[in-house]
């Protein structure tokens, strides 16, 4: 074999790599498990647990975030880049110059937290989504995951919609971490398959997920 096609095999054996989830399964329960959502608004997707499963299974900042959300049926969280996050309230806002910002240098993070009543399928009705029961073990792992991801319960400011806020994130934003491998790494945490290629965009995590779960 050549030196040329040495290289390009072990380049396509990486790429192909990111596109494969390792690993068991064993935090996805079809049957007996507890729903979570995941939710991709057009540039970044989020990921929603209901307010029982963060009372069941709190961490030290899920109980302030209780506190915070006193009405909320159930909470949605995002992690992203700073700069972008404030300024792109929506997908028309987003920029060839924003985006390249936000993913070629590492940047600040940030959690986004938005709540809601009712059923997140119909307050993001014109958002993709996909359901995913899910085991005890899995929503503790995922819960761990995400409350890792926030250096502070204090809110920096109102969020994008809804009854929401922006706190300050723990991690540098950048091509290989974006917002949607964030809810993809969450997942993983607690045992539920999310190829890490796909999840670069929210469109293909979605894409996985739902080959995966629908």
């Amino acid at each position: 074999m050549s030196l040329a096609r040495l290289i390009a095999l072990i380049v396509t054996l990486v790429v192909a790599s990111r596109f494969v989830a390792f690993g068991a399964d064993d935090g996805f329960d079809r049957d007996q498990g507890t729903p979570i959502w995941v939710f991709d608004h057009g540039y970044h997707a989020g990921l929603v647990i209901a307010r029982s499963s963060l009372s069941k299974f709190e961490g030290a900042r899920s109980q302030v975030w209780l506190a915070q959300f006193p009405e909320a049926d159930w909470f949605e969280f995002g992690w992203g880049d700073t700069g972008f996050y404030f300024e792109v309230p929506a997908y028309e806002n987003v920029t060839l110059a924003i985006g390249a910002k936000a993913l070629l240098w590492p940047s600040d993070s940030v959690m986004h937290i938005s709540t809601g009543s009712g059923t997140p399928f119909a307050v993001f009705s014109h958002s993709d989504g996909v359901e995913i029961p899910v085991t005890d073990d899995a929503l503790v792992q995922m819960l761990a995951f995400i409350e890792s991801g926030a250096a502070t319960d204090v809110p920096l400011g109102p969020g994008l919609y809804g009854v929401s806020r922006f706190y300050q994130g723990r991690g540098a934003y950048h091509l290989f971490q974006t917002c949607n491998s964030w809810v993809s790494q969450a997942l993983r945490a607690g045992d539920v398959r999310s190829a890490p290629g796909p999840s670069v965009l929210s469109a293909g995590l979605l894409w996985d997920l739902k080959r995966r779960y629908n």
